[in-house]
């Protein structure tokens, strides 16, 4: 797991004098990689024990470790901001690597798991707010080309009603990037305590939504490959609903032929 990833995975778990710090490292690489802890705390004008935490919450044994893995990432050209006239091409390979990390987040037999649930659910509903709310939609609008019934939910109101609402034998399928909404937090949980099998799609394995999944699909977030712009979460997670969409496909195709084949054998 290199320097962003580290970050990335742990974010969540941040203080705001750690994402200080955080936010100083990456916009002040060269004078990080060349600092000693005092000197970087002063420089980020926070303790010398803040800065300690922040190394040993990302996984590293201390500040030394920490300075040796960060300046091997940044020499590496990882990290710095690119110079590049072309950045078209530039975007698009920051999308491009980590769309190819999915495969390395999620199997066949996950996702086979998940779709058998979402064939045999009595009703199936999909949550998203803000942002995540496109997700929510669009993963709808493919489940109705496929004549499969279900609801995106993404009004505040309706998100706590609905959730409330569910019973076993649904499916109630969250998409939370961060993981850390309040009311998408408070709505999974409510759907767990139904009995409702629940499936959370975020990119933080360690959310506080995470206990109440029965299923989790952690994604890559492209800020474990670049944090020169702020890019979209959104379209890793509808490159996720095409993945998902031809195994549900397949599924409903294979289910539909077994049907045919039963009729057939009894006539």
């Amino acid at each position: 797991m290199n320097f962003l990833e580290r970050l990335e995975y742990h974010s969540s778990r941040l203080t705001n004098t750690e994402r200080k710090i955080s936010e100083y490292v990456l916009t002040h690489q060269s004078e990080t990689v060349r600092v000693n802890i005092a000197e970087l705390a002063q420089l980020c004008e926070a303790s010398r024990s803040a800065v300690l935490r922040f190394t040993q919450k990302l996984g590293y044994s201390g500040f030394t470790e920490f300075r040796y893995d960060f300046s091997l990432f940044v020499h590496a050209g990882l990290v710095t901001h690119s110079e590049s006239p072309n950045r078209v091409q530039l975007v698009a390979s920051y999308y491009e690597t980590t769309i190819r990390k999915i495969s390395e987040c999620i199997n066949d037999s996950q996702l086979g798991e998940i779709t058998e649930q979402i064939i045999r659910a009595r009703r199936v509903k999909i949550f998203g707010m803000n942002r995540n709310g496109y997700s929510a939609q669009q993963l709808r609008h493919h489940f109705h080309t496929l004549n499969f019934d279900a609801e995106a939910v993404t009004e505040d109101v309706l998100v706590r009603d609905l959730s409330a609402a569910g019973r076993k034998g649904d499916v109630h399928i969250y998409f939370s990037v961060s993981g850390e909404t309040p009311v998408i937090r408070e709505a999974i949980q409510s759907s767990f305590q139904q009995g409702v099998t629940t499936v959370l799609i975020t990119m933080h394995r360690d959310s506080q939504m995470a206990p109440y999944a029965t299923y989790q699909v952690v994604l890559p977030s492209t800020r474990t490959v670049t944090t020169e712009y702020f890019l979209d979460q959104q379209a890793i997670n509808f490159v996720f609903i095409e993945i998902l969409i031809v195994f549900l496909g397949n599924s409903l195709a294979l289910a539909e032929e077994k049907a045919r084949s039963g009729q057939k054998s009894e006539t």
